[in-house]
């Protein structure tokens, strides 16, 4: 118990520090480039963009934090909301090397498997990176040909849904109506309207799914 005490401990003081010398770093990106270029920048636009896009990312975001952590666990989190790239390469990482280890995310097991997974998804993902800016210039015009480029537009689908399956398939009466939900809203919304309640939409299903898992422990405890 004392070393799992240790272990979280160390993990939460790790990721809160490194957590926020990456949020200092981001800021220093464009801070450095207005002293070094002499860039003098219209503050009130900027905090009026800025505005706009804190209302719809902050939602999104909370939500993915809240949503995504039981399955990457505390260190996996860091890591992977710090190298970025969550929903699509380090949820889908940490979740199928959950099944193939065959371990509860939630153990202790699945914590040192999901901080793995997401370590080495990050280094593949960077080493790829680094090969790619030399390497994919020659090839960028063919893979952005009318013929390749609509399934590259559709990886996210291929993605999500591969990993949705299984979790709709394990606990089908708590996963059906928000997936109804979603998809229902996907029909009716406009596609930049969806993207923009996207956030609320998730704290919405996260909600539902919640109650239903409390209402069904309730009714299986009466009986």
């Amino acid at each position: 118990m004392k070393k799992n005490n240790d272990y979280y401990s160390s993990i939460h003081r790790l990721g809160r520090i490194s957590t926020l010398i990456v949020i200092i770093l981001m800021f220093m990106i464009p801070i450095v480039t207005m002293f070094v270029f002499n860039i003098k920048v219209d503050w009130k636009t900027t905090l009026a963009a800025a505005a706009q896009l804190c209302i719809v990312f902050i939602p999104t975001q909370f939500t993915e934090v809240v949503s995504f952590s039981p399955i990457l666990g505390s260190g996996g989190t860091y890591l992977s909301f710090v190298t970025g790239n969550v929903s699509n390469m380090k949820l889908p990482a940490a979740s199928s090397c959950h099944k193939m280890a065959k371990v509860d995310p939630s153990s202790d097991e699945g914590e040192v498997i999901s901080v793995l997974a997401i370590g080495a998804s990050s280094i593949v993902t960077a080493v790829i990176l680094f090969l790619g800016i030399f390497l994919l210039s020659p090839v960028v015009k063919y893979l952005q040909s009318d013929i390749i480029q609509p399934g590259f537009n559709n990886i996210m689908p291929a993605l999500v849904g591969a990993m949705l399956m299984p979790y709709l398939l394990k606990k089908p009466k708590i996963a059906v109506v928000p997936f109804l939900i979603a998809l229902i809203a996907g029909i009716i919304l406009p596609a930049a309207t969806y993207s923009n309640l996207q956030g609320f939409l998730l704290l919405g299903t996260m909600v539902i799914s919640v109650i239903s898992v409390i209402v069904m422990n309730r009714e299986r405890n009466i009986r």
